[in-house]
């Protein structure tokens, strides 16, 4: 089974894969097995000690962490193009994060002794492998400091402008964001609850910025995600976690 032509070029345009030398490119493609996988596939569960490193081909992944009382953060979406679950798999350590696809996705899977021969066959992969992780903790600092923002009509707000910009599908008079989150996913995301994030939807609906269509949410072209904020950045810096 092999990538489609759009599949290959989300992967190429990421700038840290992008970036690679083209034989370690063609090498990480030829040696990770091809995974189509449904919404809502559990990939990695929290705790766990992994044995595969993930790319992401289309589709969406959802990491997420539990409270000790159960209670669910969600940490990023990720889309096409980027990476996740080296460090786990490199250092043997319980894994911090669950992680779940959100949308119909074709995943790329390496298992850790392939990832491990790669490492030795290419010189500067090690330093890659850093870069990728610098990457993913500047993420994280962003996120943390979208989680500043005191209004939650705000925070909301700009992360549908986000997700309508990572993962929009373009429409008639509006962008959808194709992912199926459930409210209290989205809550997840915002740090609020499920409650409090119906209520923030039912406003920008009645103002015309969004329109529902279970499982989904379309951003209407009055409030257009080109607009958003400066702050959002492309695609090409990697997830959140490694």
């Amino acid at each position: 089974m092999r990538l489609t032509a759009n599949e290959l070029r989300a992967l190429l345009d990421d700038t840290w894969f992008g970036s690679l030398p083209l034989a370690l490119r063609r090498d990480l493609l030829q040696q990770s097995a091809i995974w189509h996988v449904p919404p809502r596939q559990v990939l990695a569960t929290q705790g766990s000690v992994p044995d595969v490193w993930f790319g992401i081909a289309s589709g969406a992944v959802k990491l997420s962490a539990c409270s000790s009382s159960g209670r669910e953060t969600v940490l990023d979406l990720l889309e096409p193009g980027q990476w996740f679950g080296d460090a786990p798999v490199l250092t043997r350590l319980p894994q911090p994060y669950a992680a779940r696809t959100c949308a119909p996705s074709t995943l790329l899977l390496m298992r850790r002794s392939v990832l491990q021969d790669l490492l030795a066959n290419h010189a500067g992969f090690d330093a890659a492998l850093t870069r990728l992780n610098w990457w993913r903790s500047e993420r994280l600092m962003e996120r943390l400091g979208e989680q500043a923002e005191p209004s939650l009509p705000e925070r909301t707000r700009h992360q549908l402008q986000i997700l309508a910009r990572r993962f929009g599908i373009r429409m008639r008079s509006a962008t959808r964001i194709g992912l199926a989150l459930t409210q209290a996913e989205l809550g997840g995301l915002l740090g609020a609850s499920r409650q409090r994030v119906n209520q923030v939807l039912h406003v920008l609906e009645c103002e015309g910025a969004i329109r529902r269509a279970h499982p989904y949410i379309d951003w209407l072209d009055a409030h257009d995600p080109a607009d958003a904020s400066a702050a959002m950045r492309p695609k090409t810096k990697g997830n959140c976690l490694p």
